[in-house]
């Protein structure tokens, strides 16, 4: 399961923010404010609602995600460590900023992410200088080139994330664990007054490239805090037509470069994590290790397909119904049912 770090100012928003998505008080989590908290949080996917609408399971299942809660972001004091070394780890990181202060704040988030990568390569350009006097190694040298083009990036001040890599550059990168190089989304807590004017997110993204999402967090509790059969009202009075926090966590499984199939039927209906790109064989994996030994085809219709159809019947009328081989490379809404031999 991926993980995706939540950090901020003081009084930010992102306890709130987390309690929220995971279900966990805020009484609990500040019992612990110097320790990093786990939680997980179901992607609310709309079409998993639709699709039981379709076939009225006995059970649905979203897939989820890991979050995990930071200290507040400081650069003194005893957090300070326990927070880099989580950022170190993280699949994503997720920077909640106060409106007020929103484009200083991220700014500086930003810029803190830039200077300890320029400390890392500049330290790993002693390591291989005094390696390369001591036995000279062509590996080496390619590895200081490399590392020497990022240097000139982050001297720039701008992120590693905005450099084209080979595969096998990235592969290598990797294993420095750059914070630049790393998902990062923004989510500016504002007002209830401002919810529908996006235009510090637009301003923010625009500026930094990465992707913002505004929400009010006090909003967002009062929505979750409603009995199911009244938020949708409460909603559409407001002029919103879902919580902003579904969209945030949407937000987050696609930058960490996931999509979702799904596997429907009388008994469940349920979503499925996979890499973009993934071929059916390793999309079946996730089901079980012998559907990709033993992989057969995999049959295949589309989530919106079946939308415009109305049913399975109608799509076989349609010709909309498709056996896919083992080359196949599974796209995201794709319904899948695996034949396989093992």
């Amino acid at each position: 399961m991926m993980k995706v770090v939540i950090i901020g100012l003081p009084q930010a928003g992102q306890q709130q923010l987390y309690s929220l998505l995971t279900g966990i008080s805020v009484d609990t989590i500040q019992q612990k404010p110097m320790e990093a908290q786990q939680g997980i949080c179901e992607v609310r996917d709309p079409r998993i609602t639709k699709l039981i609408e379709i076939y009225k399971p006995k059970k649905s299942t979203y897939a989820k995600i890991e979050y995990l809660l930071l200290p507040d972001f400081t650069l003194t004091g005893p957090t300070k460590e326990l927070v880099f070394n989580q950022l170190k780890n993280a699949d994503e990181i997720c920077w909640v900023a106060r409106a007020e202060s929103a484009e200083s704040d991220v700014a500086n988030f930003v810029s803190e992410l830039v200077i300890h990568d320029i400390m890392l390569v500049e330290k790993r350009l002693e390591t291989i200088a005094k390696d390369q006097k001591k036995k000279f190694s062509d590996q080496k040298e390619k590895e200081q080139q490399l590392i020497e083009m990022c240097k000139q990036q982050l001297d720039k001040e701008k992120p590693l994330k905005d450099l084209k890599f080979a595969a096998d550059q990235l592969k290598e990168l990797r294993a420095y664990q750059f914070f630049t190089l790393k998902p990062v989304f923004l989510v500016i807590n504002v007002p209830e007054a401002q919810i529908k004017d996006s235009s510090i997110a637009q301003k923010i993204s625009a500026s930094t490239g990465y992707p913002c999402i505004q929400l009010s967090a006090e909003l967002e509790a009062e929505i979750a805090q409603l009995p199911a059969g009244e938020r949708a009202e409460f909603m559409k009075e407001l002029g919103i037509d879902e919580p902003a926090l579904n969209k945030m966590t949407r937000i987050a499984y696609a930058e960490l470069g996931l999509i979702s199939y799904f596997t429907v039927g009388e008994d469940e209906v349920r979503a499925w994590t996979v890499r973009k790109g993934a071929a059916a064989p390793e999309a079946g994996s996730v089901i079980h290790s012998d559907i990709e030994k033993g992989f057969v085809r995999a049959e295949m219709f589309k989530y919106d397909d079946l939308l415009s159809a109305g049913s399975e019947a109608k799509l076989k009328e349609l010709g909309k119904m498709y056996l896919k081989g083992r080359d196949y490379l599974v796209e995201d809404g794709d319904i899948l049912s695996f034949r396989f031999n093992v």
